[in-house]
């Protein structure tokens, strides 16, 4: 049986979508979700100047990351006036700041060298770390910092970004396809997203009705993260889309149902595995 977890959310402007501070219960860690042009409004919260690693976050129309860059402060929100000055790729900023004398300056360091490797592995963001710290982590730290990261990965998807590598996180069972026009695509749906694994084809070549697609394809294509071998075009990052029909438009390049697209090893369709009775989903 899974772990109850608890978690308090303070919305320091009222708006759902502005500055927000996060406690998991009995954790001495507190997550801030600071959009950039609050960034002013945000030094005014206590407690907001401890240190800690944090995440600048581009997200796009369909509030999905697109780029990431990871960091660590030892001063708090203090450090986001460097890179508000310095980068212009980010949109928001979530913050991971632990109580004083939570985290020595070696775990810090341990806690961003490790959340790089692990955003690297995931494979499913541009990341904006062009070098990986050479810090070196101590055995006596490690459990530690691999605790720490899995409250961190937990806050982040509670708010919709997936830190895991989601072709290594699932079975064989739980994996769906598509084979249509040559093309040989897989992803896995969760009740809610359907995500399209890396090394997924990609049916580029076809673009009718589209619309945003395209141009996620081409943004796709240009930093690489789409790329041509041999008459194919591979994915090389995991990507998610909010229906099953959306992730099948995006790789077949039409009007697709992905609910009868997409099927398991055995043949069944995702409708037959997910909905109930035929009802819509």
């Amino acid at each position: 049986m899974a772990t109850s977890k608890k978690l308090d959310i303070i919305f320091h402007n009222g708006q759902p979508d502005g500055i927000r501070s996060i406690r998991r219960h009995l954790s001495t860690m507190t997550t801030y979700v600071i959009p950039r042009p609050l960034l002013a409004e945000a030094k005014k919260i206590t407690g907001i100047n401890r240190p800690g690693i944090y995440y600048l976050i581009n997200e796009n129309d369909e509030n999905k990351i697109a780029q990431i860059y990871i960091g660590q402060t030892r001063n708090g929100v203090a450090r986001l006036d460097d890179h508000n000055r310095s980068k212009d790729f980010w949109n928001k900023a979530i913050m991971f700041l632990a109580d004083n004398k939570t985290f020595s300056l070696d775990m810090i360091s341990g806690l961003e060298a490790y959340a790089i490797v692990k955003a690297h592995q995931s494979n499913r963001y541009k990341m904006e770390n062009t070098v990986n710290p050479k810090y070196e982590i101590d055995e006596y730290d490690l459990p530690s910092i691999e605790e720490i990261y899995e409250e961190i990965q937990f806050i982040m998807a509670t708010q919709g970004y997936k830190m895991d590598n989601a072709k290594n996180s699932v079975n064989q069972s739980e994996v769906f396809h598509t084979t249509r026009n040559g093309i040989t695509a897989c992803g896995v749906y969760d009740g809610d997203k359907f995500q399209v694994l890396e090394q997924s084809e990609i049916n580029i070549n076809k673009k009718a009705n589209l619309g945003k697609y395209n141009r996620q394809r081409e943004e796709l294509l240009a930093r690489g993260d789409i790329v041509q071998q041999g008459d194919k075009y591979i994915l090389l990052v995991t990507l998610e889309f909010n229906t099953p029909s959306g992730a099948s438009d995006f790789v077949l390049g039409g009007s697709t149902n992905g609910w009868t697209e997409w099927k398991n090893k055995d043949g069944k369709t995702l409708d037959k595995v997910y909905r109930v009775n035929g009802e819509n989903v």
